[in-house]
C-alpha cells in the first residue's frame, strides 16, 4: 500500500514539474518579440527594492500627469528611506510599445506596461515599489513613449525565469536599441552605462540614482536592471543604460564620453 502511495506520489510530481517546465519555456517563447504570441503579464514575486523620500517630484506634462505626492519608486532594497504611495493619475497612461530590439546582446523582446504595488511596512508607513516583469521587459507607467521627448523608462529582470536583461552589462557606448511602438521603430544610441551602488549608501547617493528614472525634457530611452545576478552581493547595484534618438547632436560622438563607470 505504502509503495503504491509513493508511486503515485512520484508520478505526481514528475507530472507537477514536466507541466511546469512546459509552462516556462511557453512564456519565454511568448516573450520573444519575433513572434504574434500574448506577451506574458507575470510578474517577479520577490524583487530587490528600495523607497524613496519625497525630496524630488517632476512636474506634470501635459500627456501624463505624474501621481502627485509620491517619489517614483525604483528597484533595489531600503530599510529606512519611505516615502507615501501614489494617488491615482488624473488621465489613463497608455503605454504604445510592443517591442525593443538590443543586438549587442541578443535581445528581442515584447514590452509590457507595469505600474508599483503598495506595501505596509512594519512601523505602518506605506511604501511604492516597481512591479517587475518575470519574462518580458517592463514600461514604466508613467514614463515616455517614443517621439514624445521625454524619457521612456525600460526595465528588466537579470535573474528569475525570464533573465531577458541577464547580459545588460555588455552593452556600451555606441551600441545601437531599437524600440518598436505604434508602428513604428526608433533607433537609439546607447550614450552612458553605468553601474551604481544601491544597498549601504548615503541617501544623497540614492536620491541621485533615482533622478536617471525621473522625465528628461529630452528624448532618452534608459534601460534599467539589477546586479550582480549572483554571489554575496547579489542585486545590490543597478546597471543603467542610457540612450539617445539617432542622429541628435549628442548621440552622433559616442567616443566622447566613457564606456562605463561604477558610482
Amino acid at each position: 500500500m505504502l509503495g503504491n502511495l509513493l508511486i503515485l506520489l512520484g508520478a505526481f510530481l514528475l507530472l507537477y514539474a514536466g507541466g511546469s517546465y512546459v509552462q516556462i519555456e511557453y512564456n519565454r517563447m511568448a516573450a520573444r518579440g519575433d513572434n504574434n504570441l500574448p506577451a506574458p503579464q507575470r510578474m517577479v514575486d520577490i524583487v530587490p527594492r528600495i523607497h524613496l523620500p519625497q525630496l524630488y517630484q517632476p512636474a506634470p506634462t501635459q500627456r501624463e500627469p505624474v501621481p502627485a505626492a509620491f517619489t517614483v519608486p525604483v528597484l533595489g532594497s531600503g530599510n529606512d528611506i519611505v516615502g507615501p504611495p501614489p494617488e491615482a493619475a488624473e488621465q489613463p497612461f497608455v503605454s504604445t510599445i510592443e517591442r525593443i530590439v538590443i543586438p549587442r546582446i541578443n535581445v528581442d523582446s515584447k514590452v509590457i506596461e507595469v505600474g508599483w504595488d503598495i506595501e505596509t511596512r512594519e512601523n505602518g508607513d506605506q511604501v511604492a515599489v516597481w512591479q517587475v516583469a518575470e519574462y518580458a521587459v517592463g514600461h514604466h507607467h508613467g514614463s515616455a513613449n517614443p517621439g514624445e521627448g521625454d524619457n521612456v523608462v525600460l526595465a528588466g529582470h537579470v535573474g528569475g525565469y525570464g533573465k531577458v536583461f541577464r547580459e545588460l552589462y555588455s552593452v556600451e557606448p555606441g551600441d545601437t536599441i531599437i524600440v518598436y511602438s505604434a508602428g513604428q521603430q526608433y533607433l537609439y544610441v546607447v550614450q552612458e552605462h553605468l553601474v551604481l551602488d544601491e544597498e549601504n549608501v548615503p541617501l544623497a547617493q540614492r536620491i541621485a540614482n533615482a533622478r536617471y528614472i525621473q522625465p528628461t525634457a529630452l528624448e532618452a530611452v534608459t534601460l534599467v536592471t539589477c546586479w550582480p545576478e549572483t554571489g554575496p552581493n547579489r542585486f545590490t547595484q543597478r546597471i543603467i543604460v542610457r540612450a539617445l534618438p539617432y542622429g541628435t547632436v549628442e548621440a552622433t560622438d559616442p567616443a566622447s564620453v566613457e564606456p562605463w563607470s561604477i558610482r
